[in-house]
């Protein structure tokens, strides 16, 4: 048997690790036999190396292996999950994961906090006041049993090797490697037990995969270890340089999905979700055809069904919505007034998010407190036309300074334009099934 320090020399020469290899670094990360220091000279050594698809596929597994697993066949419905590689303005999950269950799936969703200047799915539910993210496997097993859905963060049990090495990524500045960042997210899925799995893969300035080509080398080592481990899974490649939707921040952004549960939603937003949503259904056998899943998921949504499974959760999780409402409604916002007549440009969403971030309501550090009530909600889509005067956007935090330092800056990041700007016919760039 090689030591540590052996492995890590021959990782640094380029040669590859077996399974066992893998198997037996990433046990000794979690029994602290492997140092921080050999933790942090692997991740470089990964980086400036590579790993193989083989390699990537042991180290995901080895992952997975290095906590509990959620238990299969709670129920008869088939199991599927949705991950997005992060967007700003992006509260599709809070849509898609009533809709799904709504449409005959089970959905075991375990979702991250913001990172960069992408926001969190967890950080959106924690807005709701009383919502409990940390939930037990007993609890998320006792959910998908009776109820097919949880929405619940990362337990202690669950990948622990995760957090050891993502603790490290970031430090170590290794946290944008394909290998790495394919067995971080695979890992957590492969624990949920899944019958397939739809990736988001996000593409854009706002995105953390600029172009269309960085986003197929991801889903390309991906869908090779997916294929290693018997994971069936499709990959829709989306537009990311505006918001999603016309909310940014925490509480607008989970009020803007309630509201557009019990509704409709605004158009790139509604289109996105019902895509992803068909192709889970698509991936569970619910449907013969994509066509006929997309049409499965317009009625559900039509029907309001997922609007109940979605009051139901946050109820079941200790959520207390007409308290939230009551709560942020009490805020007052800063009005962005159109300075001439013309149309609303094309929001940078980056610069957006930022923005929002300066006024609380993401963190610069693990440790900074979240202010959920900070945000923006856009009162016109680009391409609107509008008059001088006229309230174009709305600024919120907790804090009136940074609230209205916030509406200041976002004079020049929702700018008003001579003529329309041109805008792309889908939000959907590519699917990979």
């Amino acid at each position: 048997m090689k030591s540590t320090k052996e492995l890590l020399r021959q990782k640094k020469e380029g040669a590859p690790w077996t399974k066992h290899e893998m198997s037996s670094f990433v046990e000794g990360m979690v029994t602290e036999r492997v140092s921080q220091p050999q933790i942090a000279a692997f991740l470089m050594a990964a980086c400036t190396r590579g790993l193989t698809v083989q390699e990537t596929a042991a180290l995901t597994l080895a992952m997975a292996n290095s906590g509990a697993h959620i238990v299969r066949g709670l129920s008869q419905q088939p199991r599927i999950d949705k991950h997005s590689t992060g967007g700003v303005g992006d509260k599709v999950s809070l849509l898609l994961a009533p809709l799904a269950v709504a449409c005959g799936l089970s959905v075991p969703m375990i979702s991250g906090r913001g990172l960069g200047h992408t926001g969190g799915t967890l950080d959106k539910l924690e807005s709701v006041r009383g919502f409990r993210t940390g939930l037990s496997i007993e609890e998320m097993e006792s959910f998908l049993q009776h109820h097919n859905l949880f929405m619940a963060g990362q337990t202690h049990e669950l990948v622990p090797a995760d957090r050891i090495m993502y603790a490290l990524r970031d430090v170590t500045g290794t946290v944008e490697n394909v290998g790495l960042i394919t067995a971080s997210i695979l890992s957590k899925k492969i624990v949920e037990g899944l019958d397939g799995l739809v990736m988001d893969m996000k593409v854009g300035r706002a995105a953390f995969m600029n172009t269309l080509g960085e986003a197929c080398a991801l889903a390309e080592s991906m869908q090779a270890v997916c294929s290693e481990v018997g994971l069936p899974v499709t990959f829709v490649f989306s537009r990311m340089d505006a918001p999603i939707g016309m909310t940014i921040g925490n509480w607008l952004e989970i009020e803007e999905a309630e509201l557009a549960l019990a509704t409709s939603a605004e158009k790139g937003l509604q289109e996105i979700t019902i895509e992803l949503v068909a192709q889970m259904v698509l991936l569970g056998k619910v449907a013969t055809s994509i066509a006929d899943a997309r049409n499965t998921v317009a009625g559900v949504w039509k029907s309001k069904m997922a609007h109940s499974v979605f009051h139901q959760m946050i109820a079941r999780q200790g959520g207390s919505w007409n308290e939230s409402v009551a709560y942020y409604s009490t805020l007052i916002p800063a009005e962005i007034v159109a300075a001439t007549d013309g149309y609303i440009g094309e929001v940078d969403a980056r610069s957006l998010a930022l923005a929002t971030i300066d006024a609380g309501a993401g963190r610069f550090v693990e440790s900074d407190f979240i202010d959920h009530a900070a945000g923006v909600r856009l009162l016109h889509s680009a391409g609107s036309e509008v008059r001088s005067g006229d309230t174009i956007a709305l600024a919120y935090a907790s804090d009136d300074t940074k609230r209205d330092v916030l509406a200041a800056q976002l004079h020049s990041i929702v700018k008003i334009t001579a003529a329309p700007v041109v805008q792309e016919p889908s939000l959907v760039i590519d699917i990979w099934s």
